[in-house]
């Protein structure tokens, strides 16, 4: 199993405090890293700096070598599809590829908080509109991407693109990503546009109906199911013992938790990895069994380091 980590840095985070995260990342072997893609606080708290994720990505290309770099997931309503493909293109070339795989993934979403579409001039409009919006994306940006489709040709609803020449075409191409929890739409746009579909706090039983969901949207796009890999990203709270644990679990509470911290991480338990080593471990175990092959843990402590190290020296052996 994959295990990345998760950061939401519209919650006031500064770029050296990504930075900091994603060198100690790559430096205990963790997969990658992926950063969520908001211009304002999704907990809705006043006043908080944010930065641009691709323009957070680009630098961290350079500042590291390994880790793979993405973003969970970049709203389609705030980039035009050529704007973006261009973009994530720039970015993978600054990233390199060092095993011949690419390090930059683009995960793309229908984006859903409405506070920060109306602050920034972003258009929001009902979520089946998005939706639509969503699929012209995938279908612009492939084609972008595609030496052999070029010069690339579409005319859509929200996208009209003529006679396009994209130079260079990425090889290899940046991985995409569909993120979301519905049944229906998103496993039916995964099947027939990404690489990968991931979804957000689940339990292992819903992450086992969203495979079977997966699944089904495959068959009737004669894909092999195989080929498309249900990865999660979650909430983690995890220590090298458990007495490490309880003190993580009680500086995060102190931060972000409400009511009392016992009913706090009772709430908690169908969703997050969270525990000692052995229960952290299990926890990832049940997911695998439920057809996850990656994890992304999100980490809302980033100025604990020493968690990342927790995860890959104390859980990750167990796994």
């Amino acid at each position: 199993m994959r295990l990345s980590v998760m950061l939401e840095p519209q919650e006031g985070l500064s770029y050296d405090q990504i930075l900091a995260v994603a060198q100690r990342a790559e430096q205990v072997g963790l997969a990658g890293l992926y950063r969520s893609d908001h211009y304002s606080s999704v907990a809705a708290r006043v006043g908080l700096p944010s930065t641009d994720a691709w323009a957070t990505l680009a630098g961290l290309a350079r500042e590291t070598s390994r880790i793979t770099l993405g973003t969970m997931v970049t709203p389609v309503t705030f980039r035009p599809a050529g704007n973006l493909a261009k973009v994530v293109a720039t970015v993978a070339e600054m990233a390199g590829t060092p095993d011949g795989q690419p390090r930059v993934h683009l995960g793309l979403g229908t984006g859903w908080l409405e506070t920060e579409h109306r602050q920034h001039g972003f258009p929001f409009e009902d979520l089946a509109t998005r939706f639509r919006r969503l699929d012209e994306h995938l279908t612009v940006i492939r084609g972008l991407w595609d030496a052999e489709r070029q010069p690339f040709d579409f005319d859509g609803q929200f996208v009209s693109v003529s006679e396009a020449q994209f130079a260079p075409t990425p090889s290899p191409r940046p991985r995409i990503i569909v993120g979301g929890t519905g049944r229906r739409k998103t496993p039916r746009l995964a099947a027939r546009s990404a690489d990968e579909l991931n979804t957000v706090f689940q339990s292992p039983q819903g992450c086992r109906e969203m495979r079977e969901a997966m699944d089904a949207a495959c068959d009737d796009q004669g894909r092999d199911p195989a080929s498309l890999p249900l990865t999660l990203m979650t909430g983690c709270i995890v220590g090298a013992s458990a007495a490490d644990y309880r003190a993580r679990a009680e500086r995060l509470h102190a931060r972000v938790g409400s009511g009392d911290l016992a009913t706090w991480l009772t709430d908690l338990r169908d969703t997050w990895i969270i525990g000692a080593p052995e229960e952290a471990a299990d926890r990832l175990g049940r997911l695998a069994d439920a057809g996850v092959t990656g994890v992304l843990l999100q980490h809302q402590a980033p100025d604990d380091l020493d968690m990342l190290d927790a995860v890959m020296e104390d859980v990750a052996p167990r796994l």
